[in-house]
């Protein structure tokens, strides 16, 4: 029994593997082609990157112009309001949102409150309700948002006409830049 172990045990002497001249990459060769594979993967890189920003920036354009025209809208309602009421028709209005001290529309709360002097950077905040599952922009509770509001109202001709200015800006998520949207709008005495 101790002859067949002895037979089967293999001489396992290392062999060796003259390397050959010339064989392998190059340092310059390795370097092409990881400059060819950087150009390769770059363009498929900045082509996503400005398809993500382009729609982040068209997400935020789309929201900020719904808030200036709902600040809009506000004004037109606080002037019908004044109205119907027998008060002056841009009461509430002039005086309180004006150039160098704007003012801020806030459409979650009773109209008597709705137009107020905007005391700060008037930054809009988001409120998600889970029951509903879905959100307001407001500004007095919920978290920040980018976006901030500031409404100014210029009476044109005493009596007859005002004109309506919303800004909404924000600062750009991908770009060290700041956007804004802005609507003018004409409202009339109609009474």
């Amino acid at each position: 029994m101790q002859n067949i172990l002895k037979t089967k045990i293999y001489n396992l002497a290392p062999n060796s593997y003259p390397l050959k001249p010339n064989s392998g990459f190059s340092l310059l060769e390795t370097l092409v082609a990881l400059a060819i594979l950087n150009a390769a993967m770059l363009g498929p890189i900045t082509l996503a990157y400005n398809s993500i920003r382009s729609a982040s920036l068209s997400h935020d354009k789309t929201i900020a112009a719904f808030l200036a025209e709902e600040a809009v809208e506000l004004v037109r309602a606080k002037r019908d309001a004044n109205i119907y009421q027998g008060s002056n028709w841009l009461d509430g209005l002039l005086g309180v949102c004006v150039a160098g001290n704007p003012c801020l529309v806030d459409a979650t709360v009773d109209m008597s409150t709705a137009i107020r002097l905007c005391a700060g950077n008037c930054v809009v905040k988001y409120q998600y309700d889970a029951f509903t599952n879905s959100g307001f922009y407001k500004h007095q509770a919920g978290v920040d948002t980018v976006f901030s509001r500031q409404v100014v109202v210029d009476e044109v001709t005493a009596g007859k006409e005002a004109k309506i200015t919303v800004t909404v800006s924000w600062k750009e998520r991908f770009l060290p830049l700041e956007s804004k949207v802005e609507i003018e709008e004409h409202i009339f005495n109609w009474h």
